[in-house]
């Protein structure tokens, strides 16, 4: 009998208006098919103003999910509902649960997460897909990583994938360093980087670990907001504290290389008049690295999501340039290869840990999740894309 343990596939619940707006919305339906007699200002302001097509949207089946956000608990807030309307079989009428989501954001299904269910939210549509950091970590061809602001571990677990040896994380919310720790050989620490005593753990930890070598990676950034064209001096904002003490960890460390991922927005923000990327690019460059950065669509690379991220390398001055990897797939995973072999729920239903008797996976993607091949081989499952790679209009 092939026995499977499932972690963390629970959902929670609807208000009955939520209920009866999610009862009335088919799979690729949004906001616009809620019957006018369903009250809701909300839903009348988006009618009103015109909204997003994700607002109040229910999944399909065949294609990739919109991204996965840390609101996956609303159904105004995003495509959050569970795609089977009842069209093809028994309805499944809820938000998709947190592995559901999990699975979307290319977690493996082994990646346990702890904490709150709020927190879990947070861990989940914040983190980076496992399978996105993955195609970083094997484009810079390194073994070691430092990962700060590393939440609940996306980023670091697509670098382990990827054979590196991920030393330590640094976080400041304790339930996604619970998470971290539960799921990493590195070492956990738990603090604000803007304390002293954080700071020189961290670094005499990596340091200590190191023996002497050079760190390869140092992964995480914070918020690009905060970044002063001056030269991070207007520290009366809290989010350039950030930054003097990020930098100061790099400045400790001198990694060979250093990763910090964004929203796309960050390559059009400005400060002060000035294109924010701009000022980065002068002020790394006297601490002697060389920026390369690239918007990265999610699914090309095997996550069954549509997520936009920015990403931005630093390479030490000593290193060789870096290369952005090239798309690994054509035709995207979906969300039935994700998600169509889960134990059916209902609302606010589930446990933490669910044993599942005569356990079988549809799709290569499930195959990859339990481990029964490896990233390669989900990979090469596709095609290889050519010149063009497939674009994809859901709504």
């Amino acid at each position: 009998m092939n026995i499977f343990k499932i972690y963390n596939h629970q959902t929670t619940s609807l208000s009955e208006i939520d209920m009866r707006m999610v009862v009335s919305i088919p799979s690729g339906g949004n906001w616009k098919n809620i019957p006018l007699d369903i009250p809701s200002k909300r839903v009348e302001r988006i009618r009103q103003s015109g909204g997003r097509t994700t607002y109040y949207g229910r999944l399909r089946w065949e294609f990739p999910a919109y991204t996965i956000a840390t609101y996956f608990n609303r159904p105004g807030n995003g495509c959050n509902i569970h795609p089977e309307d009842g069209s093809n079989g028994e309805p499944q009428h809820r938000l998709i649960s947190f592995r559901e989501a999990a699975r979307i954001q290319s977690f493996p299904d082994d990646f346990k997460f702890f904490g709150s269910k709020s927190s879990m939210f947070k861990q989940i549509g914040n983190a980076v897909p496992p399978l996105l950091a993955y195609a970083i970590a094997k484009a810079l061809n390194k073994s070691t990583i430092v990962d700060l602001f590393c939440g609940c571990g996306g980023l670091s677990k697509g670098f382990e994938l990827a054979g590196y040896d991920v030393i330590a994380g640094l976080e400041f919310d304790k339930h996604a360093l619970s998470t971290w720790a539960k799921n990493h050989a590195g070492t956990p620490i738990l603090g604000d980087i803007n304390k002293s005593d954080i700071k020189e753990n961290l670094i005499n930890s990596v340091k200590k670990s190191l023996g002497g070598e050079n760190l390869d990676v140092l992964a995480g950034g914070p918020p690009c907001q905060g970044f002063s064209t001056a030269g991070w001096r207007e520290t009366a904002d809290p989010r350039n504290q950030l930054w003097l003490n990020y930098l100061e960890i790099l400045k400790a460390l001198k990694p060979k290389y250093f990763l910090i991922e964004n929203v796309p927005g960050i390559l059009s923000m400005k400060k002060n008049g000035i294109l924010v990327i701009e000022s980065m690019i002068k002020q790394f460059s006297k601490l002697g690295y060389t920026l390369y950065y690239k918007g990265l669509k999610a699914e090309e690379y095997g996550v069954p999501q549509l997520r936009r991220r920015v990403f931005i390398i630093g390479a030490r001055s000593d290193m060789e340039p870096f290369k952005f990897p090239d798309p690994a797939i054509s035709t995207p995973f979906t969300v039935k290869d994700a998600i169509s072999n889960l134990p059916r729920l209902g609302v606010n239903d589930g446990v933490e840990e669910l044993i599942v008797n005569n356990y079988k996976t549809n799709s290569k993607y499930q195959d990859w999740l339990i481990g029964a091949c490896d990233v390669e081989a989900l990979l090469s499952s596709k095609e290889k894309p050519k010149k063009k790679t497939l674009q994809i209009e859901l709504l």
